[in-house]
């Protein structure tokens, strides 16, 4: 009976559960997420890993850096209808600006 109780998830070979060769982790203000592997990330896609529920409307806006990037642009800014190339590692600061 005990010998069952030994079988399951506990024997994963990678040790980081969630973490499947089909995904990467990127770092959104300091916190890690898991993304599909060799996709993109739209401005919205990061500004919603950044925050649960972002606020939008006149006078919300954000601003999408990003650094440990692909070698043809490894930083820069994302604007409203962007999106870039994702790896792993690869780090977003998301800020929030309410403009009156």
């Amino acid at each position: 009976m005990n010998d069952l109780m030994n079988e399951g998830p506990s024997t994963e070979p990678s040790g980081k559960p969630g973490h499947e060769p089909d995904t990467v982790i990127v770092v959104v203000n300091g916190r890690p997420k898991t993304v599909p592997k060799n996709g993109t990330l739209s401005y919205w896609d990061v500004v919603k890993l950044a925050f649960e529920n972002p606020q939008t409307g006149d006078g919300i806006q954000y601003t999408v850096q990003y650094t440990r990037g692909h070698g043809n642009k490894p930083s820069g800014t994302l604007v409203e209808g962007q999106s870039v190339k994702i790896k792993d590692g690869m780090e977003f600061d998301v800020t929030s600006t309410n403009r009156s």
